[in-house]
């Protein structure tokens, strides 16, 4: 963009639309939304499991921070690279920033946990044991279950004051550092050693101890601390710190050079394991030796120290949160309701022949795409499935309907992306089963990771053959699918197949398509269909009909896209911005941002759609998309933007927007100095939260769709006309 446009627009004394003040820091954005999160971990509105998983997902949202965004901070300053930020911040400017915000939020998080939710988990029956309290047969079973299963497990190694301390520990696996004395040698000459044992994430983190009611556990750090003695015979054990050490994870694959991408992506997670240390966490009874003596040996800073008043790594909480229920420890139970248009129907070729469908997960089923797939695996008048996949299950059932497809002499072609940061190795694992089957998989292309969301089926049917689309802003995840808030769109419209049809003949060959009939696909053309789009909004607003743009995403961070949207806001443009987490576009500068208003929803559900709305001077355009603003999604991946076209699909998603815009109990505003505050009503306002809406019209459409579906069968009654059906 030329340098000269970005002041055109501009109120006399405003700043450059390009000048920091109009920015947030990309990272502090991203703690600040981690914030948000640990607030609902803090809130005591919410039930104590469901606080107990948000303080569980902060945990482990800090650990990927710190793994990428602190890792590659930390490779700029080694490099002496201060080349500042969009909100003019050096590397090192952001790391002192983020030490102090990060110490602050652990700060609060084991506080909350060890002094609030903890206490009152275990006056509800669920209760952390300490090896010291146990009864005689409880400590009976945690002895035995030490010598039976973790001494005959674990292994000590010897740390000499020669040896790599970093090369011998294993990154974000609990580790006991333990200091020794010989028993056999003088008081006033004591012979030290050092070990490390650590204790691999392999090991299940819970004992659960027998209970009547409600659930009693060990930690299974307790259970080695209480017998640790028994791995060092002739040794006295004077000190035992359990620690954890995050490594730089931030390290990226030369495609060009590499002959085998899936050799050369193992390679990468090899690399992985080494990665410089960036972060320590160490239990807050370790001695200030200890801890000096692992900080020095390991290379880092007291800023890289986090001493933790409560177990360290809380990421295995989330399961057991998920695991454990009882009366008011959980949000009321919600099961995705069925999608209409599918519910009841035969197969499900004809309701999407019918017209295009829309699903909005986890509030309807994701059952429909598997079903969809399962049927063309198994029915003979599929020739082809083609489809895109970023992140999965474990277990996945689409894996195993591609795979069966396959093996039935189906052409298979799945376009595999073994870059999705730590699924590498589950990616890889399933590639090589469905080649095994006999499905064509591609790597995608080189240089660019495949994001996209999209799965074609090419059926025979009697009036031709016909392609059906399923499109979505989610990944073909069957676990995250009743968590992780998408909307996805069935079709068989022919443009969408063409274009479907063009996109992986493009990725999996040699093909340019020349013109796109209906999807919108990065890097080639979205961010400057993006940009047509709000300048023909700016076109068509004006003081009488101003403009509108409604947008929600996970991440907004594309400098240039957030001075278009400056410009649509001076130009008089309605711009109302619904950012889930990472937000650098700064709202309410005067003279460059004023009509922009940004709002993040953090609640039950992980919101994840990208959707986008223009009016269009009230010819209204609504787009899905599997891409947020973000350089990286715009500029290095392959992404898809569709158009919703059908009337009754585009209503829900606009009124899916104006409802995200509404709510007052969940959301959060984005003020001018970078802050956010809660949302709450407007005297004489009512309650409104977003998702608990969500979940009310799903229920009613489903329960509407199964009265319409019994009204068609239900036999008329004496003297009934057919008009008076119920």
């Amino acid at each position: 963009m030329p340098r000269k446009a970005s002041t055109r627009l501009q109120g006399k004394g405003a700043p450059a639309l390009d000048a920091p003040q109009s920015f947030i820091n990309r990272e502090l954005s991203w703690l600040a939304f981690n914030a948000r999160v640990l607030h609902e971990g803090l809130n005591p509105e919410n039930p104590p499991l469901e606080r107990l998983a948000f303080l569980a997902i902060v945990a482990s949202n800090l650990d990927e921070f710190f793994m990428v965004r602190v890792g590659g901070l930390k490779q700029l300053l080694q490099q002496g690279d201060q080349r500042a930020c969009p909100a003019g911040l050096t590397p090192g400017e952001q790391l002192e920033q983020i030490a102090r915000r990060a110490h602050s939020m652990v700060g609060q998080l084991y506080q909350c946990l060890q002094q609030d939710l903890l206490p009152q988990l275990a006056r509800r029956g669920i209760v952390r044991m300490r090896p010291e309290t146990l009864e005689r047969k409880e400590e009976a079973l945690a002895t035995r279950y030490f010598s039976d299963e973790l001494f005959p497990s674990l292994t000590p190694l010897a740390v000499s004051d020669d040896d790599d301390l970093a090369e011998a520990i294993t990154g974000l696996t609990l580790h006991f550092a333990v200091r020794l004395r010989r028993e056999d040698v003088r008081a006033s000459d004591p012979e030290r050693q050092m070990a490390l044992l650590p204790l691999p994430r392999s090991l299940a983190r819970f004992l659960p101890l027998p209970s009547e009611a409600g659930h009693r556990f060990l930690l299974v750090e307790d259970v080695v601390r209480r017998h640790l003695e028994r791995f060092f015979p002739g040794y006295e054990v004077e000190e035992a710190a359990l620690f954890r050490l995050t490594r730089n994870a931030d390290l990226s694959l030369d495609e060009e050079e590499a002959t085998d991408l899936l050799e050369a992506m193992e390679d990468v997670l090899r690399a992985r394991r080494g990665g410089a240390p960036v972060r320590l966490e160490l239990a807050a009874d370790a001695s200030k030796q200890m801890a000096a003596w692992l900080r020095d040996r390991l290379g880092l800073a007291d800023d890289d120290l986090y001493r933790l008043l409560g177990p360290i790594d809380l990421k295995p909480f989330l399961k057991l949160a998920g695991r454990l229920d009882g009366k008011g420890l959980r949000y009321p139970a919600f099961e995705p309701q069925p999608v209409a248009a599918f519910d009841g129907a035969e197969s499900p070729w004809a309701p999407i022949r019918e017209r295009d469908v829309l699903v909005h997960l986890p509030y309807e089923s994701f059952r429909p795409v598997l079903d969809l797939l399962e049927a063309a695996a198994d029915d003979p008048q599929v020739l082809a499935i083609k489809q895109t996949l970023y992140r999965t299950s474990v277990d996945s059932p689409i894996i195993a309907a591609l795979e069966r497809a396959a093996r039935s002499g189906k052409q298979v072609t799945v376009l595999v992306e073994l870059k999705a940061r730590f699924d590498e190795a589950q990616n890889i694992a399933w590639s090589r089963r469905l080649t095994e089957a006999g499905a064509q998989v591609v790597y995608g292309v080189v240089g660019l990771k495949t994001h996209a969301k999209l799965m074609l089926i090419v059926r025979r049917e009697p009036d031709g053959t016909r392609r059906y689309v399923h499109v979505s802003t989610g990944n073909y995840n069957d676990a995250t699918a009743g968590r992780y808030e998408d909307v996805g769109m069935f079709t068989c419209d022919p443009e969408f197949g063409a274009d479907a049809s063009n996109f992986f003949n493009a990725v999996t060959g040699y093909s340019e398509p020349r013109e796109w009939r209906q999807l919108v696909v990065a890097p080639t053309g979205l961010r400057e269909r993006l940009r047509q789009l709000i300048d023909r909004e700016i076109a068509r607003t004006s003081k009488e009909d101003p403009g509108l743009i409604m947008l929600k995403m996970n991440s907004l961070a594309d400098r240039a896209m957030a001075e278009h949207l400056f410009r649509a806001a001076q130009a008089g443009v309605r711009v109302k911005l619904c950012v889930r987490g990472i937000c650098c576009l700064r709202p309410g500068v005067r003279g460059v941002s004023t009509g922009i208003e940004v709002v993040s929803i953090v609640d039950r559900f992980l919101e994840h759609s990208r959707l986008f709305y223009f009016k269009n001077g009230g010819e209204e355009e609504v787009y899905g998309a599997s891409a947020d603003f973000m350089p990286r999604n715009l500029d290095r991946r392959l992404e898809i933007m569709f158009p919703v076209r059908d009337e009754v699909a585009r209503r829900r998603l606009v009124s899916l927007l104006t409802t995200c815009f509404e709510d007052n109990q969940r959301a959060w505003r984005l003020r001018p100095d970078g802050l956010y505050e809660r949302v709450t009503p407007r005297r004489g306002q009512p309650p409104r939260r977003a998702q608990e809406t969500f979940m009310e019209e799903a229920i009613a459409r489903a329960e509407a769709a199964r009265v319409r579906r019994l009204s068609v069968f239900r036999p008329l009654g004496p003297g009934m006309a057919p008009g008076l059906r119920r």
